[in-house]
């Protein structure tokens, strides 16, 4: 695998962990919900990205197009739930969270053309 490939996969892996790790800190201080303020949806769906967000980091390790998917939904469906949250509900404190997860899911869609495994196949195929 290249440098560069590698890098890349650092860089996504790192992002979900300190995801995964803000919930987990979330979590751990204060219960199950820990987010009183959103609606009950809202709060089982962030707090399920303490799993999720480390399940993804692991996976683009292991099987890397599983990662990848995984990593876009999470990404796709975290940004429109905070949108919705910021926007709408009007609940955000502050938009930089939302900013910066936005920079993130042009990040990975940005990276996903590039990591996504090819077939021997093809590759030999584009060669020519």
């Amino acid at each position: 695998m290249s440098t560069t490939r590698n890098l890349a996969l650092a860089i996504l892996s790192i992002c979900l962990v300190l995801g995964g790790a803000v919930h987990l800190f979330d979590i751990a201080s204060g219960g199950m919900f820990p987010y009183r303020f959103a609606p009950l949806p809202v709060n089982v769906y962030w707090t399920s990205l303490a799993a999720l967000d480390l399940l993804a980091a692991f996976l683009l390790w292991r099987q890397i197009s599983v990662g990848l998917v995984l990593t876009v939904a999470i990404m796709l469906s975290d940004v429109a739930v905070n949108s919705y949250v910021t926007y709408v509900l009007k609940l955000a404190a502050s938009f930089a969270p939302l900013q910066l997860q936005t920079l993130f899911l042009g990040f990975v869609l940005g990276c996903v053309g590039f990591l996504w495994p090819r077939d021997g196949h093809l590759q030999h195929l584009a060669s020519r």
